[in-house]
């Protein structure tokens, strides 16, 4: 299964630890970020809320996949 690379940022910079998972392909990557991001959301520790709050999505050489607003409400 392809790595792929999950990062917390807020305005574009990361904030956060990296955290690597095995997913087998870019659609379960997309849902590991948003049961990621619901997780944090409820948790509710990130400063400011939600705002200004995306979860980076890389593959193993870096190259983004997708930048997912914790907003967007999905």
């Amino acid at each position: 299964m392809p790595f792929f690379h999950f990062e917390l940022c807020r305005n574009g910079r990361r904030v956060g630890p990296r955290e690597t998972r095995d997913c087998p392909d870019c659609g379960m990557a997309f849902r590991a970020a948003r049961e990621m991001i619901h997780a944090l959301r409820a948790a509710d520790t990130l400063p400011n809320g939600a705002r200004d709050h995306t979860l980076r999505v890389t593959y193993v050489d870096h190259s983004t996949l997708f930048d997912l607003p914790f907003d967007l409400g999905i």
